[in-house]
């Protein structure tokens, strides 16, 4: 009985045993510890330098001797993906998801980069999120999506969507035709939330065109008139002391002639001499007074015809300046992410990544850049040999 009590007992410690040891997680080494073989031994040492430095917590003398490694050898995504390693040790993101990016593009099949890589953005993720940055980790998760398969991609989807559904929140908070169609321009397949913004901007759209012409029509219209009105005037006023001298004139002789018989013969002679016919000078002051009001009224004409016109083309140029046309472009890589800038050059700074087939807004251009939003109120540059604009 003692015996078959002794090995009920070391069978069950056995047991133990063996469901313990199923249970410990199998850690997966994040380092390449040995460099090529066909390397030359200055360069193999090198690299055993910067991971002894990087294994030792002396991140940054790490971080400059991987750099001194990569110059030599710039293919080596071994040296990329433990690069990568120390940037995300030291708490430096975006430089460590961008060695990883590069070290993938070097050897796209690789594992160990790849689940680096994840777990990088992960990270980023989680740190956005509690910032409420939600448009730069949806971007983020959309590169998980495409590192992942099922039934992971899956699970990320359904985060995209939980987060997209927190932006249309705040879009509806704010309600204005701009937020509205920037959230179809960059969430266009966005479930339920794309198909009530689209509604939304139908909506608003005919309320605010006619109401923001109206206006304007109505503040142009009554201001034209008193200039008509005034300018035509300002000539005749000035030049009617001219044509009411010879009127003044012809009603002093006609008073002259009917106070003939009264006066006498006297004032007869005194104003008009014998030999002088007395009518000779009326037809000379009747006749130029009329010539020059015709003048006038000729001159007059072209200056409302103008005036006429230039009332009728004021009101274009508000229609044109309501017209914004937006442009975007589309990212157009193979598989890698394509790099933003920090300006425009090969040699600037990078500041972000976009995946391939990405449409982000599009602000301006220069030479062979486009300046685009790749964030809300994020600018960056980016190649147009790797992107194309879209309608």
């Amino acid at each position: 009985m003692k015996k078959l009590t002794v090995w009920r007992l070391l069978i069950g410690i056995l047991m133990l045993s063996t469901w313990a040891c199923a249970t410990v997680p199998n850690t997966v080494n994040p380092y390449f510890e040995m460099p090529p073989e066909h390397m030359l031994k200055a360069e193999r040492e090198l690299f055993a330098l910067a991971l002894q430095q990087q294994k030792n917590n002396k991140l940054d003398s790490s971080i400059d001797l991987w750099k001194r490694f990569l110059t030599n050898n710039p293919r080596s995504f071994r040296g990329y993906n433990n690069l990568g390693m120390a940037h995300y040790t030291n708490d430096q993101l975006s430089p460590a998801i961008s060695a990883f990016e590069t070290g993938l593009a070097l050897e796209p099949i690789d594992s160990k980069i790849k689940n680096n890589l994840k777990r990088t953005l992960r990270f980023q993720v989680t740190l956005l999120r509690e910032n409420k940055d939600y448009d730069a980790a949806i971007h983020f998760l959309k590169r998980i999506t495409e590192l992942s398969v099922e039934p992971e991609r899956e699970k990320v989807a359904l985060e995209i969507e939980t987060l997209e559904d927190r932006i249309f929140e705040q879009v509806k908070r704010s309600n204005t035709l701009e937020d509205y169609e920037v959230f179809v321009a960059r969430y266009p397949n966005s479930p339920k939330n794309s198909d009530e913004a689209r509604r939304q901007i139908a909506r608003m759209k005919p309320q605010q065109s006619p109401m923001g012409e109206m206006p304007n029509m109505e503040e142009s219209s009554p201001s034209t008139p008193p200039d008509m009105r005034l300018e035509p005037f300002v000539p005749e006023s000035m030049e009617t002391p001219k044509s009411s001298m010879p009127d003044t004139v012809i009603s002093e002789e006609t008073i002259e002639i009917v106070a003939e018989p009264k006066m006498g013969s006297e004032e007869k002679t005194s104003e008009f001499p014998e030999g002088e016919p007395s009518m000779d000078p009326e037809p000379v002051v009747m006749d130029e007074p009329p010539a020059k009001e015709m003048e006038q009224e000729m001159a007059a004409k072209p200056k409302m015809a103008e005036e006429k016109s230039e009332m009728k083309k004021q009101p274009e140029p508000v229609k044109k300046a309501a017209v914004k046309p937006t442009k975007k472009v589309k990212i157009t890589t193979k598989t890698t992410p394509l790099r933003v800038r920090s300006d425009p050059s090969s040699k600037a700074e990078v500041i972000a990544q976009l995946p391939t087939a990405t449409i982000v807004p599009m602000l301006q251009e220069t030479g062979q850049w486009y300046q685009i939003e790749y964030m809300p109120g994020k600018k960056g540059w980016i190649s147009k040999r790797y992107s194309k604009l879209v309608n």
